[in-house]
């Protein structure tokens, strides 16, 4: 196994390099992942050094060999500018409401599931979409939406909570 990277050893990055090179050597040095991961060596060693970001295609191919799905998620959340705005904006919003609230609305947007699931099968069961199950389809995928928003509002006010978040981390998939 390579040298531990005293610089890196809080970087998410080579944690979870280090994490992968327990299961396979390949991954036990920045040359070896490097060629297997087919990323500049030195440019691996920049990204675990926090002295540049990822591209999201590097991330990608990190997650997937390393077995570490939650780089995707800490990357949308802290790297990338279209996560970090969407994150800002769902903070914004969460922070005017209470757990209570939140979990009415996940319950109001939830409660009429099972009557869009038999429109969702009606839809496609004949493996066609015509033209006029189109509005039916929007409007089930608008309820998903909130259904899905209304869980997101939920687990981030619980993960951003000073209580609770301590019982949760990031590779809780």
């Amino acid at each position: 196994m390579g040298r531990k990277a005293s610089k890196a050893t809080d970087n998410i990055y080579y944690m979870s390099r280090i994490k992968a090179a327990s299961e396979n050597d390949a991954y036990s040095s920045r040359e070896k992942a490097a060629q297997k991961l087919g990323i500049e060596r030195s440019r691996l060693a920049r990204i675990e050094l926090d002295q540049i970001d990822p591209y999201a295609e590097e991330i990608d191919i990190m997650a997937t060999a390393y077995n570490a799905p939650h780089l995707c998620t800490d990357y949308c959340d802290n790297v990338c500018p279209i996560g970090i705005r969407r994150l800002e904006e769902q903070a914004r919003h969460t922070e005017k409401d209470s757990i209570e609230r939140l979990v009415l609305k996940f319950i109001s947007s939830s409660h009429s599931m099972h009557e869009l699931s038999k429109i969702l099968v009606n839809i496609t069961q004949d493996g066609v979409i015509d033209k006029t199950e189109i509005h039916d389809l929007q409007d089930v995928f608008k309820a998903m939406d909130s259904v899905s928003e209304n869980i997101e509002a939920i687990k981030f006010w619980v993960m951003n909570d000073p209580a609770l978040k301590g019982f949760f981390n990031e590779t809780t998939e």
